[in-house]
């Protein structure tokens, strides 16, 4: 586990990065050649190099990192700017392709979260996350995508795959990442409310939806908790949440948020995420939607995200198993070890997660 030094560099300037702050020195630097290589690769492995990057650009000058590591991290700044480039034009080629179906689509995560940053294009994309807002358009686009020869993978979550121009993209039969089926009723009239609302953004002088803000922030949300609850998540979503938190303030209603968070019972653990942004990354307190609990323990948690990396692919543990097989190694074990430690603060989503993971496989 990387610690100490390396490890406060490292939030030192991801936080300049993600706000555009000045760099704290203390005694985080100079870094020598290999702290360097490790705070490189840690970057990477949470897919927030870009970010980083953009906090280096603070230094002084000699306290920057090796030309050729600064030169590398350039390289890959750059080949991240011309994917969300290359991104962003496929899903508007999307948007008119399921707009002339007669499909309204919603744009989850991802590249809808981009413009929330200071520096849009320094956000290392993913795939291209759709939603429909309903069980029978959602079944139209996948009938429509199979009639137009798109190869349709079922994934586990009520979702299905597909390439576009050898792009990654999703649909979603749910916008929230819900498991608890007690209340799913509930939070499906809490959506068709909030579609009045949706929200909108343009690129390339082109108008594409998104869920309303406060179905964002529920949305970006536990989609953290999701992949904490199966292999483990990077900092690129932590910072998609801090970012939107401040993106957002004032254009929702706090107290419905709190509400909805005690609802699927996991203000236990909102809070804990709500401690590790604020302390780690710099998202200012009057931003959250209800006052911390400084009482509660989060190392813990921070810990779990560090050590996995970007959706667990990086944990040291399985790394090498799966790089050989090209598949998830010791799946069952990791999920029901990650229930054991997440109960205690989501105990609804931590006891239904496994469940609805194994269901929505034959549900489809």
């Amino acid at each position: 586990m990387i610690e100490g030094k390396i490890l406060y560099a490292f939030f030192e300037l991801l936080r300049s990065g993600l706000w555009n702050s000045p760099i704290n020195y203390s005694d985080n630097f100079p870094l020598s050649k290999q702290e360097w290589n490790t705070l490189y690769l840690l970057s990477i492995n949470h897919t927030v190099d870009g970010i980083v990057f953009d906090g280096i650009q603070k230094l002084d000058h000699e306290l920057q990192p090796p030309k050729d590591i600064l030169i590398n991290w350039l390289v890959r700044t750059e080949k991240i700017e011309q994917r969300n480039d290359w991104m962003n034009n496929i899903l508007l080629d999307q948007v008119d392709f399921f707009k002339s179906q007669g499909l309204t689509p919603i744009l989850l995560k991802g590249q809808g979260l981009a413009d929330f940053y200071i520096n849009a294009k320094r956000r290392s994309s993913g795939d291209i996350d759709w939603y429909f807002g309903d069980d029978a358009a959602y079944l139209s686009a996948k009938n429509t995508l199979q009639k137009n020869s798109f190869k349709i993978q079922e994934t586990p979550g009520f979702s299905a795959s597909f390439f576009w121009e050898n792009c990654e993209t999703e649909i979603h039969q749910r916008m929230f990442d819900i498991h608890n089926p007690l209340i799913r009723h509930y939070f499906k009239k809490i959506e068709e409310s909030e579609s009045e609302n949706k929200s909108s953004f343009v690129i390339n002088n082109k108008k594409v939806f998104r869920p309303s803000p406060i179905s964002n922030l529920v949305q970006i949300n536990l989609h953290i908790l999701k992949h904490l609850l199966s292999f483990g998540i990077g900092m690129r979503q932590l910072c998609d949440s801090a970012r939107a938190y401040v993106s957002l303030d004032k254009k929702y209603d706090k107290k419905l948020l709190h509400s909805l968070y005690r609802k699927i019972g996991v203000l236990k653990w909102i809070n804990l995420l709500h401690l590790i942004l604020v302390d780690k990354f710099g998202l200012p307190e009057e931003m959250l939607p209800f006052e911390l609990n400084r009482r509660a323990e989060y190392s813990w948690m921070l810990n779990d995200i560090l050590h996995a990396g970007n959706f667990g692919f990086h944990n040291e543990e399985y790394k090498l198993a799966e790089n050989k097989t090209g598949k998830r190694a010791e799946s069952k074990t990791r999920i029901f070890s990650n229930l054991l430690k997440y109960i205690k603060v989501a105990p609804q989503e931590a006891i239904s997660f496994p469940i609805v993971h194994f269901y929505s496989r034959f549900s489809s």
